[in-house]
């Protein structure tokens, strides 16, 4: 793969296809916007600090392929009323690849063809590593699934009988569970129309930059821990879901107090050696250290579709557990609880009537339908579905022209829905 020079500190990278325009250097200041986050997304640790999660090299659980070619069959288009080849769509909708994996044997992968320069080798290479964006919370949540497993966490627990640092908080008498579903009252809003507006002073966008994700611009580094001091308490616990990405670096915190094991090192330890991951992943982390859980993992595309392998057989993958079968039941399961926290939410942009939307957000996965689908969601288009009835897994990234768009959302769920269908 080609080197990418850096800019002094660290902080930047040149070498953009013409593909993507006349642009000159990739910086924290415009990574998240487009054309510069398609090639950024592939090279965060060239951005930010990272730390590795470390792979078993020698325990790789192999993926056998039987390639099936889809390219052409037709699927929804994102205008909803028409429909198109799946290359089609892929291209149209930003696609950076593509892979399906059903039963344990990889089915159809895609990558982008016809890109010049860096891009075009970044998504060619399966080693490279993307940004997860949300689909973050989804890993977070497959190791605290495996520390229940072990006991050394509960989802009734409070958080402060776990980690008494936050006692003086938002989350002082809220549940591990209040955290991993969303639902504690803590005040913050988690708006992406902000990203039109990154020079502001609002909540989330200075949330980002004491995250790496964004510069500090004179701010104080006091890291994502500090800065979550600062929420109030809007409402009691339980009373609605309203995602909030920093609860689930909460989790994470959580975890390593449980623990007593640094959180990049359990991913490591509890996610990306039982899987059987092929390539060593990495997280962004703050200015004190400190793991980005909700959104700083970067990965390859099958170790993406391994996570969600756990998730088809019950919590294994190959011979090798991962997370208690048990675990995988609750994150699949709407129950009276789920289903009225994301019931009762005043605003919620996922929420629809279509076939294909997801109905609750469980130990942070999106379930479409309770016991059979379900999926991580990270902003710009990552994914990582898994549909238990056919045993199939789509692992997707992508670099949409915006944060969120509901119009692209609802065509890969639906694309998604019909490749299961062909196959």
């Amino acid at each position: 793969m080609r080197k990418w020079p850096l800019r002094e500190g660290g902080r930047g990278f040149s070498g953009l296809p013409p593909s993507v325009g006349s642009i000159d250097t990739v910086s924290l200041e415009n990574w998240l916007t487009p054309p510069f986050n398609r090639e950024a997304f592939w090279r965060v640790r060239d951005l930010a600090p990272t730390k590795p999660i470390r792979n078993g090299s020698e325990r790789v659980h192999r993926l056998t392929e039987r390639p099936a070619n889809l390219d052409d069959i037709h699927v929804p288009s994102v205008d909803a009323d028409s429909r198109e080849t799946l290359s089609e769509h892929l291209r149209r909708t930003n696609c950076d690849g593509l892979c399906v994996v059903r039963d344990g044997v990889v089915r159809y992968e895609w990558r982008p063809r016809g890109v010049a320069g860096a891009f075009q080798s970044a998504a060619e290479d399966p080693a490279s590593r993307h940004l997860l964006m949300s689909v973050s919370k989804s890993l977070c949540a497959t190791v605290l699934g495996a520390a229940v497993g072990r006991g050394d966490v509960s989802l009734d627990d409070r958080v402060v009988d776990v980690a008494p640092e936050f006692v003086d908080t938002s989350v002082a008498d809220a549940t591990v569970r209040h955290l991993i579903d969303m639902t504690s009252g803590t005040d913050f809003v988690e708006d992406y129309a902000s990203y039109a507006q990154p020079d502001s002073d609002i909540q989330v966008i200075d949330y980002e930059r004491q995250a790496n994700f964004r510069p500090l611009a004179g701010r104080t580094p006091i890291g994502v821990l500090a800065h979550f001091r600062s929420y109030g308490l809007a409402r009691e616990h339980g009373s609605w879901f309203d995602y909030r990405s920093p609860l689930t670096n909460i989790v994470a915190r959580v975890l390593q107090c449980a623990t007593g094991h640094d959180y990049a090192s359990l991913l490591s330890r509890d996610l990306w050696e039982p899987i059987g991951a092929e390539h060593p992943a990495d997280i962004v982390v703050d200015s004190k250290g400190f793991p980005i859980a909700e959104a700083g993992i970067s990965c390859s595309l099958r170790d993406l579709a391994r996570v969600g392998m756990a998730y088809v057989d019950d919590g294994s993958v190959g011979d090798t557990r991962v997370v208690p079968k048990e675990w995988v039941g609750d994150s699949f399961t709407i129950d009276r609880v789920a289903h009225d926290a994301f019931a009762a939410a005043p605003t919620n942009e996922l929420r629809n009537d279509a076939p294909w939307a997801p109905r609750a957000y469980r130990n942070a996965w999106w379930i479409v339908e309770s016991e059979q689908v379900m999926t991580g969601l990270g902003i710009f288009g990552q994914f990582c579905w898994v549909h238990r009835p056919s045993r199939t897994v789509i692992a997707r990234f992508s670099t949409w022209p915006e944060a969120s768009r509901e119009d692209y959302r609802d065509a890969c769920l639906r694309a998604f829905g019909a490749i299961v269908e062909v196959l």
